[in-house]
């Protein structure tokens, strides 16, 4: 990728596209609406030429940056008012972003058919957009890192990210809380990149297109937060919270396919990658903070001159989720974790890399952890005593239910659950509960790894050892449960037998 140490502009010029619509849209109006909503992001944005006939304004050399930095330039525009009240905004073939300090180079804008239509939505605007290819392409060079003190030789970077058949809407309302909505829709994104690191001798080239992707954004600014204060103080962060900021996001795709390609004298390599379609969605406001995500399964194919043969991963449906509180003072919140892995699995040829015997079971391997419970927290106050120096308060969690915590590896199995209540009067959470675990599968493991020489008879005596203290023997054969048990006192016992 690449660097640069000017391109402030840009982030915030998704801010010009709004402001207070309670009248009819002209041309000149919405133009207006850029340039004092840049002023209240210390953007200034400029024509060199303005020519309105007819309904028509002609802007030519329009600059959209930073007073006495460069931004982003956009030859010419054209903003045609129609009857319905709307307002047709066709932007030049040259656009790009300028650089400066030690990044050198240039990004560009292209695009084929890209027009934006504003119009009034509740009381602001929405720009609905199409283009039926948009890419951001960019060649650039900076200065490398010298470990003797020479001067670096530099690092090039260049790519072309870019979607097809564009489409979406893209909105700023108004109110107590100014809200900004993006919707998008596209065919495919697509990207290349590439980049040359003479001194760390490196050279790598990289591929990728998703289909059908599909993005809505939220984002809610109350009205004490001004849109070029978003990195606000500590505390003013809390307050902004409390007063309503809150983002919101769900995302959808498609099948994904892509490459890489490495040169380097110490891990070269070739990789081509495919993944199946999956969606995720997040929240953040006061009260949670919320991820989840799913994905359809992966498959990876790679070679590198430092293995003798190639290796191929593969695993099925891919699942996580994060769920906590961030701001519970007086009333704990849910907080969760999920991660679900299945069937992950590695080649024949791989396998044999350590395993030639085949002394180990080469079954695929499944990992799931669904924890859940309550806490009282206070995030805000958190980041705020981490900034200032001062004692942070402490998360006093109230409850952990443990729904599964399971692997499966090499033909042994590890599976858990329990249920925990913790006592936060001592100034610190004193568990109380149960959870049984079993394992099966074990002593074969142990073996396989003996007989590959992953481990030597004095590991396993070790582990051997742990498994004796702190497990029984189960109902089948290589079977070993153990049921640990948190009771009054600080006081932990295994198998009924207490740890001191």
């Amino acid at each position: 990728m690449f660097r640069m140490t000017s391109y402030l502009a840009a982030p915030a010029v998704v801010f010009l596209m709004g402001s207070t619509a309670s009248f009819a849209l002209t041309a000149d109006q919405v133009w207006q609406s850029w340039k004092d909503a840049g002023a209240m992001v210390g953007l200034e944005v400029t024509a060199a030429t303005e020519n309105n006939a007819g309904g028509v304004l002609t802007l030519n050399g329009v600059s959209i940056a930073p007073a006495g930095t460069p931004g982003i330039t956009i030859s010419d525009m054209t903003l045609t008012e129609a009857s319905d009240g709307s307002v047709s905004i066709v932007p030049g073939a040259d656009i790009g972003v300028a650089m400066s300090g030690e990044t050198t180079g240039s990004v560009k804008i292209a695009h084929d058919g890209l027009t934006l239509v504003a119009r009034e939505a509740d009381g602001g605007l929405a720009y609905d957009y199409t283009a039926a290819k948009l890419d951001v392409v960019y060649d650039t060079a900076y200065p490398g890192v010298s470990f003797d003190g020479s001067a670096a030789p530099e690092v090039k970077a260049a790519g072309n990210f870019g979607f097809a058949n564009l489409a979406g809407t893209y909105s700023d309302t108004p109110g107590d809380n100014r809200t900004f909505g993006l919707d998008l829709t596209a065919d495919t994104l697509a990207y290349t990149t590439s980049s040359d690191d003479p001194t760390m001798e490196l050279k790598q080239t990289t591929t990728s297109e998703t289909q059908g992707v599909e993005l809505s954004l939220d984002i809610a600014l109350p009205t004490s937060m001004s849109a070029g204060g978003m990195a606000a103080a500590p505390a003013d962060f809390g307050a902004a919270l409390q007063e309503g900021l809150s983002i919101s996001f769900a995302s959808k795709q498609g099948e994904s396919t892509g490459t890489m390609n490495q040169e380097s004298p110490y891990m070269p390599m070739a990789l081509t990658i495919k993944a199946g379609g999956g969606e995720a969605t997040g929240t953040f406001n006061k009260d949670v903070l919320s991820i989840k995500s799913t994905g359809a399964g992966l498959e990876i194919d790679g070679t590198s001159g430092m293995l003798p043969v190639p290796v191929k991963i593969t695993s099925g449906p891919i699942e996580f989720g994060l769920t906590s509180p961030v701001t519970a003072v007086d009333t704990a919140g849910d907080f969760g974790f999920v991660m679900k892995l299945s069937q992950f699995s590695l080649n024949e040829e791989a396998w044999s890399l350590f395993d030639p015997q085949g002394a180990l079971t080469h079954d695929a391997a499944d990992l799931a952890i669904d924890i859940s419970g309550k806490t009282k927290i206070d995030v805000p106050a958190m980041i705020a005593a981490s900034e200032t120096g001062m004692e942070p308060p402490t998360p006093a969690p109230e409850s952990l239910d443990i729904t599964e915590l399971s692997l499966k590896v090499a033909g042994a199995a590890l599976g858990a659950t329990g249920a925990f209540t913790f006592d936060n009067s001592m100034g610190m959470p004193v568990p109380l509960g149960e959870a049984n675990v079993t394992v099966t599968g074990a002593t074969q493991l142990i073996d396989g790894l003996i007989a590959t020489g992953l481990i030597t008879e004095d590991d396993a005596m070790g582990a051997r050892m742990m498994m004796g203290m702190f497990m029984a023997p189960g109902a089948g054969p290589d079977e070993l449960t153990s049921k640990i048990e948190a009771k009054e006192g600080f006081a932990i016992f295994v198998n009924g037998q207490q740890i001191q």
